[in-house]
């Protein structure tokens, strides 16, 4: 019996392999003729003017809801995602800046200080000689402005 069934089994793969590949054809030869007729490409327009208007009024609906519900939609967040990446370039060319200007800060030679001040300005009275004498940056009283 095993011999039949190899001796059939042949024919009947080629069979359905032939059965297969003519329906493929005709299913391809008929979708063809199909979308190639005006009336099914005006079916399909209608399809999608459709499709476009239901979309247009879900997101409206949406839009309505979520503001009731006081919540921010899709338009706020992608809004507020745009301010973030302005707020961030900035942020960075600040950071640039100030790094620059560090550089220079750093690579500027040490300032010079300057030789305690011991002697008294014209017109000021004598200072004691116990009073400490008057160091760099230290102004006294009566000069300040």
């Amino acid at each position: 019996m095993s011999e039949q069934q190899d001796g059939q089994t042949p024919d009947m793969m080629q069979l359905w392999r032939d059965w297969l590949t003519q329906t493929e054809r005709q299913f391809n030869a008929f979708t063809a003729e199909s979308m190639g007729s005006e009336s099914f490409a005006r079916s399909i327009g209608g399809v999608m003017e459709a499709y476009t208007s239901i979309q247009r009024l879900m997101t409206e609906v949406m839009q309505r809801y979520l503001t009731f519900m006081n919540m921010p939609s899709r338009v706020d967040i992608v809004g507020l995602a745009e301010t973030l990446q302005q707020i961030d370039e900035r942020l960075r060319r600040i950071e640039e800046t100030l790094q620059i200007a560090a550089e220079h800060v750093d690579g500027a030679p040490e300032a010079v200080s300057e030789p305690a001040r011991t002697r008294v300005p014209p017109g000021f009275p004598p200072s004691n000689e116990h009073e400490q004498p008057v160091h760099a940056g230290a102004v006294p009283d009566e000069l300040r402005r």
